[in-house]
C-alpha cells in the first residue's frame, strides 16, 4: 500500500468516530476514539469491528484506499461498540474467537446494511439514513447475545482504566451519564471529557445537548422511566435529537431552536412508547426472567429523518433554513450562512432578473394605486421616460412614437412556457380593451407553483411555444399595448398559477441599479424596484475574474508597506474539492470568494493579519464592475473581516437569539474610462454604538487589475499595498 493510501486510511479511523456526533472534525474523531478507550473491552470490540468495515469497505470496491472517509463504517463502529458493552467479560481469556468472529460479522451485517438503508434513503428522502443500521443490526445481535447466553448487560461491569467516587446531582450526573452512552461507556468522567470536548468544538452544538438533556429530565419527572448506571437510552437520543435538528441539519437560529424543543418532546415519546421488556425463560442462570428492550439509537433516527423530509416537501423554503452547504459545524454552517447567501438573498423569497435592459421607470409598484390590489398587489409596471419625463419622442398619439413600444422582453428566470397568448391586437394610444383585460401575455413555469408573468406585449412577438424550455435572460417577446393598457408598458409579477390574473407571489428582483440624478446611482442585489424609481439592469462583466486576475492558478504580488516597513506579499488563487475559490496569501491569510452573475464577492476570512490580503478584503466586500460611472451600495460583510476566532464564535453563538454585533460596510464605486476607484466604511457596531470605524480604498484598472489597496482605522493609515509586475519581481 502506497504511503499516501495508508495516510488516508489511517484519518479514515477518527473521521468514523466523528461522524457518530455528526462531525467531520479528525480533532473530535480522535477525542472520542481515545474517550472509549476509558473502558479497554469496549475500545477494543469498537476498534476491531470498525478496521473490518474499512477495510471491506475498500476491498469490495466500495470506497478507494485513497479515500478518508468513514462514513460506510461508523455504523460498524457503534455495533461493535454495542457488542463489546453487552458481551460477558471475567478477564482477556474470555475474548475468545467467538467474540471476534461475531463482531466481523456483526461489523459486515451492518455495513451492507449501511449501503442499503443509505441508498433508499438518499433516494426517498434526501437525506442520509444517520444510524438507522446500526440501530437495526445492534437490536438483532442483542438478541442472538441474550438467546445464546452471551449476555452482561444489566448494568455497566467492564473495567476501567481508572476508578473514581465522583457523585454529583442527579441532573449532572445523568447528562454525563448520556453523553458517555453514546459512545457505550456510560461513566461520569467519560461523559465530563465528552463535554469538555463538545464545548470547545462547538458552543452551539454543547448548548443543544443541555438543552435535549433539560427536556429529557423534565419529562422523565412525569413518567415511570427511570434512568440508571447503564446505557441510558433515552438520554443520550434526546441529546443527539436536539443537536441534530437544532444546528446540524438546520441552519441555527430561533426557529430550530424551537423545532428542536419540538423533536426532543417527540423523541422521548417515541423512546417511552417504544422501550419495553423482553421475557424469556432461563432455568440454567440466576437472571431475572426479563430484559429491559434496548431502544438504540431508533427515536433520534426516525424523529430526524421524518422531521427534515417534511421541512424538504414545503413549497417555499423558508426559515428554518435547511442546511444545504456541506457544513457539519454549526458555527460554520451559520457563518457560510450569514457570509455566502443571506448577504445575496432573502430566504424564502423567489429571486429574479430584470425582464427588461436598460433604464425603465416603475409607473406602478406593488400596492400600485391603479390596479395593482388584492390578489394582484405584487407586480411592477415598467415603462420607458426621457430627462424631460416624456415616455414618447413626438407624437403622443402615435403608438410607435413611444420609447418603449417593441423594445425586447426577456425571461426573467429559466423554465418551461405554460401558456402564451400573442394574438390581441395592440390599443391605439387612449384606448383599452377589456375583454382581454391582460392583452398579449406569456407565463413561465418555474415548478413548484411558481410562475412569472409577462403582460400587454406587442401582438405577434412571442415566438415561443407552450411546453418550450427557455433559458433565463432569452427573448420571450416585445413590449406592447394590448389588453387593458392605456398606453404601452410591461406589466410583469410572479405568480401561484398559469392564468393570467392568478394570485400573485412576494418576489425580490436581482441585481439592479436605482438612477439618482443628484448623485451617485444605487446598487441593489436583491429588492423590490419601488413606484416612481428609474432602474436598470446591472449589466454584468463577464471577464470579471480575468481582469482581477482571479482565475485559478493565478498569481499576483504586493509590495506592502506598514509600521513594520516594507515588504512583499504574494498571492495565489486556489479551488478546493467543492468548488469553492480563495485567494491564498504567503502571509499566512485565505479568502473565500466568488464572482457570480460578474460581482465580486468577499466571503470569508481566514487567518487575519496585518497584511494587503486583509486590506482587500475590507475594500471589496463586493465589486459590480460599472465603468464611467458611479455607485453606492450596502453590505455586510463576513465577521470573519473585523473579528478575531474568539469574538465571532461569541457572535455566532449569540446571533440565533439576538443580534448585539454588527458589521455594516457602505461603498462607492467611481470611474473614468478604464481606471476604476472603490472606497468603502466598514463599522463593528456592538447594541448599536459605533466600536470600530475602517476605511478602505481600492484601485482597479481594465488591463492592470488591482493596482492599489490601503487600509485606515480612525483617520490613521494602517497599511498600503502596490500591484507589482511580475518582472519587476525578478530585479528585486
Amino acid at each position: 500500500m502506497k504511503a499516501g493510501n495508508l495516510i488516508a486510511f489511517a484519518k479514515a479511523i477518527p473521521n468514523a468516530y466523528a461522524t457518530i456526533l455528526f462531525s467531520d472534525s479528525l480533532w473530535i474523531g480522535l477525542g472520542l476514539m481515545a474517550l472509549t478507550f476509558v473502558s479497554p473491552i469496549i475500545a477494543l470490540a469498537g476498534a476491531f469491528a470498525l478496521l473490518c468495515a474499512l477495510l471491506a469497505s475498500r476491498l469490495l470496491g466500495y470506497e478507494g484506499w485513497d479515500s478518508t472517509q468513514g462514513v460506510l463504517a461508523f455504523n460498524s463502529l457503534l455495533v461493535g461498540l454495542a457488542i463489546g458493552y453487552y458481551y460477558p467479560y471475567s478477564g482477556w481469556a474470555t475474548l475468545s474467537p467467538h467474540f471476534f468472529g461475531l463482531l466481523a460479522i456483526a461489523s459486515l451485517v451492518t455495513m451492507f446494511l449501511y449501503i442499503g438503508l443509505n441508498y433508499l434513503c438518499q433516494s426517498w428522502f434526501k437525506m442520509p439514513s444517520l444510524s438507522l443500521a446500526f440501530s437495526i443490526a445492534a437490536l438483532f445481535f442483542w438478541y442472538y447475545l441474550v438467546r445464546s447466553g452471551h449476555f452482561s448487560g444489566l448494568n455497566f461491569q467492564k473495567p476501567l482504566l481508572f476508578q473514581h467516587d465522583l457523585q454529583l446531582s442527579w441532573f449532572w450526573q445523568d447528562y454525563f451519564v448520556s453523553l458517555g452512552s453514546i459512545m457505550f461507556v456510560p461513566d461520569l468522567v467519560v461523559g465530563i471529557l465528552l463535554a469538555l470536548l463538545l464545548f470547545m468544538i462547538t458552543r452551539i452544538g454543547f448548548m443543544l445537548s443541555l438543552m435535549g438533556w433539560s427536556i429529557c429530565y423534565l419529562l422523565m419527572q412525569y413518567t415511570s422511566m427511570g434512568s440508571s448506571y447503564g446505557i441510558f437510552f433515552p438520554g443520550f437520543n434526546l441529546i443527539l435529537i436536539s443537536m441534530a435538528v437544532g444546528s446540524v441539519f438546520l441552519i441555527p437560529g430561533k426557529s430550530s431552536y424551537l423545532l428542536a424543543i419540538f423533536a426532543t418532546v417527540t423523541g422521548f415519546l417515541l423512546a417511552f412508547a417504544m422501550s419495553g421488556k423482553f421475557y424469556y425463560t432461563d432455568l440454567m442462570t440466576p437472571r431475572p426472567s426479563f430484559l429491559n428492550l434496548p431502544i438504540f439509537a431508533l427515536p433520534m433516527n426516525i424523529v430526524v429523518i421524518g422531521l427534515i423530509y417534511s421541512l424538504r416537501l414545503r413549497l417555499q423554503h423558508r426559515s428554518p433554513i435547511l442546511n444545504d452547504y456541506g457544513i457539519l459545524h454549526p458555527e460554520k454552517a451559520l457563518d457560510a450562512y450569514l457570509s455566502r447567501y443571506r448577504r445575496f438573498v432573502s430566504a424564502g423569497v423567489p429571486q429574479l432578473n430584470m425582464p427588461v435592459t436598460g433604464q425603465w421607470l416603475v409607473t406602478q409598484g406593488h400596492n400600485g394605486e391603479h390596479t395593482h390590489k388584492k390578489d394582484w398587489a405584487l407586480a411592477w409596471d415598467f415603462e420607458i421616460e426621457d430627462t424631460q419625463g416624456k415616455k414618447y419622442a413626438e407624437n403622443q398619439e402615435k403608438l410607435a412614437d413611444y420609447y418603449c413600444y417593441g423594445k425586447a422582453v426577456y425571461a426573467a428566470a429559466g423554465g418551461y412556457v405554460a401558456k402564451v397568448v400573442n394574438s390581441v391586437p395592440d390599443n391605439p394610444i387612449g384606448e383599452v380593451n377589456t375583454m382581454d383585460n391582460w392583452g398579449n401575455y406569456i407565463s413561465i413555469n418555474h415548478g413548484y407553483g411558481f410562475y412569472t408573468l409577462y403582460a400587454h406585449l406587442k401582438e405577434g412577438s412571442v415566438k415561443l411555444a407552450e411546453g418550450d424550455y427557455i433559458k433565463m435572460g432569452e427573448k420571450i417577446g416585445q413590449v406592447g399595448n394590448s389588453g387593458r393598457s392605456f398606453v404601452p408598458h410591461l406589466h410583469f409579477q410572479a405568480q401561484a398559477a398559469i392564468d393570467a390574473g392568478s394570485r400573485t407571489l412576494f418576489s425580490h428582483i436581482l441585481n439592479y441599479k436605482v438612477m439618482n440624478p443628484d448623485g451617485p446611482n444605487r446598487f441593489i442585489t436583491s429588492g423590490i424596484p419601488e413606484e416612481g424609481e428609474l432602474v436598470s439592469a446591472l449589466v454584468p462583466e463577464k471577464g470579471l475574474a480575468n481582469i482581477l486576475r482571479l482565475s485559478y492558478g493565478q498569481e499576483q504580488s504586493f509590495e506592502v508597506e506598514d509600521k513594520s516597513g516594507s515588504r512583499l506579499e504574494h498571492w495565489q488563487v486556489d479551488l478546493d474539492l467543492m468548488g469553492n475559490h480563495s485567494i491564498v496569501s504567503d502571509s499566512g491569510s485565505s479568502l473565500d470568494f466568488s464572482i457570480y452573475h460578474g460581482i465580486f464577492n468577499a466571503l470569508s476570512l481566514k487567518g487575519r493579519g496585518q497584511n494587503a490580503l486583509t486590506a482587500f478584503a475590507f475594500a471589496a466586500g463586493r465589486i459590480p464592475w460599472i465603468e464611467n460611472q458611479s455607485l453606492v451600495w450596502q453590505d455586510e460583510p463576513s465577521l470573519s473581516v473585523v473579528m478575531n476566532p474568539l469574538w465571532k464564535n461569541l457572535t455566532l453563538f449569540l446571533i440565533p437569539f439576538f443580534r448585539p454585533i454588527r458589521v455594516q460596510s457602505s461603498s462607492q464605486l467611481s470611474g473614468a474610462g478604464s481606471d476604476i476607484l472603490i472606497e468603502s466604511k466598514t463599522e463593528l457596531s456592538v447594541f448599536g454604538l459605533r466600536l470600530k470605524s475602517y476605511q478602505s480604498s481600492l484601485k482597479l484598472d481594465r488591463s492592470q487589475g488591482i493596482r492599489e489597496i490601503r487600509l485606515t482605522k480612525s483617520k490613521q493609515q494602517i497599511l498600503s499595498a502596490t500591484h507589482i509586475e511580475i518582472k519587476e519581481q525578478t530585479d528585486v
